[in-house]
């Protein structure tokens, strides 16, 4: 019977851990986007059964444009949580000092080496001006795509995994009526109950019909 408790304590432990995990996550995702003039904010965020790391923030910033950010922590759990709130906290202080992406993502990577023992984050940066001048940087993570059509951002290594890396920018003019879309691997890897991945090539098909937010994520939890 002492194994019996031993295993119940556990459970009891892992079921507190995710019940914490829950309740960092919720502080750190956005309940509701903050409005930008001018622009049109659609997210949708479900976690899967245990908790990930995926996280995303808005930052309006003072001359009308804003900071956008989507990254992916590695594991699961309260480390990844707590992982996430470091970056987090790391984001809104830099945001005080630059609107640089490749800048952001250069104090985050500096923040984050020697502190998340092993682990990694991949993240996507974004700057956006009132008039539609985008700046994009991304380290390791997904490209976002533009009106269905990948950005030629190149994606350098995750953070916190070394300390010479260099973040590329790619720069353009987001036009009246055109649309970006930024995600996190929880949609390519759904995976059906033949064990397919959903994948990059259905993803990149279903963007060229530019979805709206809400049927990207359903398609990925159709299939699987």
């Amino acid at each position: 019977s002492s194994d019996l408790f031993m295993e119940r304590r556990r459970q009891s432990q892992i079921e507190l851990e995710v019940k914490s995990a829950r309740e960092v996550q919720h502080v750190l995702i956005p309940e509701e986007t903050p409005a930008i003039p001018g622009y049109s904010i659609a997210s949708v965020y479900k976690p899967a059964a245990e908790v990930g790391g995926d996280f995303f923030q808005v930052m309006p910033q003072p001359d009308g444009g804003a900071l956008i950010v989507v990254g992916d922590v590695s594991g699961k759990g309260l480390k990844a949580a707590m992982t996430v709130s470091l970056i987090v906290g790391t984001l809104r202080t830099l945001a005080d000092y630059t609107q640089q992406p490749a800048e952001i993502l250069r104090g985050v990577n500096r923040r984050l080496i020697g502190r998340i023992d092993g682990g990694f984050a991949t993240c996507v940066v974004l700057h956006i001006a009132a008039n539609g001048d985008t700046t994009v940087a991304n380290a390791g993570h997904l490209a976002p795509f533009r009106d269905g059509k990948e950005l030629p951002v190149n994606g350098s290594l995750p953070l916190g995994v070394s300390t010479s890396v260099v973040y590329d920018e790619l720069t353009f003019r987001l036009q009246e009526d055109e649309t970006l879309t930024l995600y996190t691997d929880g949609i390519v890897e759904a995976r059906n109950s033949r064990g397919e991945l959903f994948g990059f090539d259905r993803l990149s098909a279903l963007l060229a019909t530019q979805p709206d937010v809400g049927r990207i994520v359903d398609a990925a939890e159709e299939f699987g």
